[in-house]
């Protein structure tokens, strides 16, 4: 179906040798023709062909919808040039030209969702099981064995392996080199890396102390922000390199500046937020319980984009040591479920059947643990849902906050399979979780809604 959309631009638009620019922007692609009178007006104009035709200082263009990019993925893999320009996301509102980070992380993500959303249908199969044999009397031998093992393996490895999938993605976006990114973003799943950072030494780099937290440095926003500076610094080494050195230079000026750079920097950023973060966190825990799991329920997207998650574990453990339950770990959960929320609004006001699919499969994984799809694909291309979702989020929080929602286990994927782990015999504890999980869902979900016909509204006025 995709291929005949492809065919059928490309005829309107008089082949691919008549396209001078294509270039993808907020949802939708734009065709820069070198001569209209090439076009085929012949070819019928479908509701679902969705094109229109403009002249913009004195060229004409066609513009489409193109929520994925694929076509505009198609259509570069075909030799179709691209404008000189950043190939970040910028919009013009007024004259003005506007970055979108969330946006360009949204286009990150959105062709890595086959195998994320596929990793996550397979997870919530194998953790279905675990549920059902764990309130069943049955033995457990099955949940124990190597099999089991394997296919957790499977599910797990795309997740394991995002770190690389995301510098792929960004470097095949930003149009730099696949694999100089990849080797980047795999500097971490390195196995001296892992070992030194694993081995509770203290760790320094050229003088530099780096916190012992390695997935820190591997955090989305980390990844795409050190493979956009590899992709600036690969193109001006390039356009300088002598012949004799093309295509070898830059991909190792990249890697021996880039790599010890990223370290460099977040080293310290990340022993800061070792030294001052679990600190704040605990100083709210003891003085203001409901104000921290209100915040937590709004902001642990952002935390898990920076990777500051990770700084939670140690406060939940000595938790559950002190007091025998957490009250921290709920707010990942309605966090979670906020995400499914307004993903599951967006995708109920998207008027594209792709996006619509993806963002009604993405709430579902969301509400089973797995919310990179929900939050990085479906949320935050429209910013509508992304803070509708932070909004239900800390409404969740607020309730789960005043009527002191705990988890008895450290479940750790704040998914509903870890509902059980609410129980708490002679309390209402797991009715308030449920009903918390409601309000989050219902709240996000709502909010979402509303803010996405607001702005719809405006647009068209």
């Amino acid at each position: 179906m995709k291929d005949r959309f492809i065919e059928q631009r490309l005829k309107l638009a008089g082949g691919k040798e008549n396209i001078c620019h294509v270039q993808h922007d907020m949802g939708k692609t734009t065709l820069t023709l070198h001569d209209y009178t090439r076009m085929d007006l012949s070819v019928p104009t479908t509701p679902d062909l969705d094109t229109d035709i403009s002249i913009t200082n004195g060229e004409y263009c066609m513009k489409f919808r193109d929520e994925e990019a694929y076509i505009y993925n198609t259509l570069l893999g075909m030799g179709v040039e691209q404008p000189n320009r950043n190939s970040l996301q910028e919009t013009t509102i007024r004259g003005k030209k506007t970055f979108s980070v969330l946006y360009f992380i949204s286009d990150v993500f959105r062709p890595l969702m086959p195998v994320l959303v596929g990793a996550a249908i397979l997870k919530i199969i194998l953790g279905l099981i675990t549920f059902i044999n764990s309130l069943s009397s049955e033995d457990a031998s099955l949940v124990s064995s190597q099999t089991w093992m394997i296919w957790s393996s499977i599910g797990n490895s795309a997740f394991y392996l995002l770190p690389i999938l995301v510098a792929i993605s960004t470097a095949y976006r930003l149009k730099s080199n696949l694999y100089v990114a990849a080797a980047i973003g795999g500097l971490m799943l390195y196995p001296q890396m892992t070992t030194v950072f694993s081995s509770g030494e203290d760790i320094h780099f050229m003088g530099v102390p780096l916190v012992s937290q390695a997935p820190f440095f591997s955090a989305a926003l980390w990844m795409i922000v050190a493979i956009s500076a590899a992709s600036w610094l690969q193109k001006r080494v390039e356009r300088i390199s002598p012949g004799a050195l093309k295509g070898i230079l830059a991909p190792a000026l990249t890697l021996m500046v880039i790599a010890p750079m990223m370290l460099l920097v977040l080293g310290p950023v990340g022993t800061w937020v070792d030294e001052h973060l679990s600190g704040v966190i605990e100083s709210l825990l003891n003085d203001a319980p409901v104000v921290l799991i209100m915040l937590l329920g709004a902001s642990m997207s952002l935390l898990m984009i920076m990777g500051l998650h990770y700084w939670l574990f140690p406060i939940l453990i000595n938790e559950i040591m002190t007091n025998g339950f957490t009250i921290v770990l709920p707010a990942m959960l309605v966090a979670f479920v906020a995400q499914a929320g307004a993903a599951l609004a967006a995708g109920l006001r998207s008027e594209q059947p792709e996006f619509r699919k993806l963002a009604f499969w993405a709430s579902g994984t969301a509400l089973f643990g797995v919310t990179e799809p929900a939050m990085f694909a479906v949320n935050m291309r429209r910013k509508a849902s992304f803070y509708a979702a932070m909004l239900g989020g800390a409404v969740g929080g607020l309730y789960f906050g005043l009527l002191s929602v705990k988890t008895l286990v450290i479940g750790g994927s704040g998914s509903l399979f870890d509902i059980p782990f609410y129980i708490e015999e002679g309390t209402f504890n797991m009715l308030h979780t449920c009903i918390g999980v409601c309000i989050a869902f219902v709240a996000s979900g709502a909010l979402a809604y509303w803010m996405a016909g607001r702005t719809a509204n405006r647009k068209s006025v």
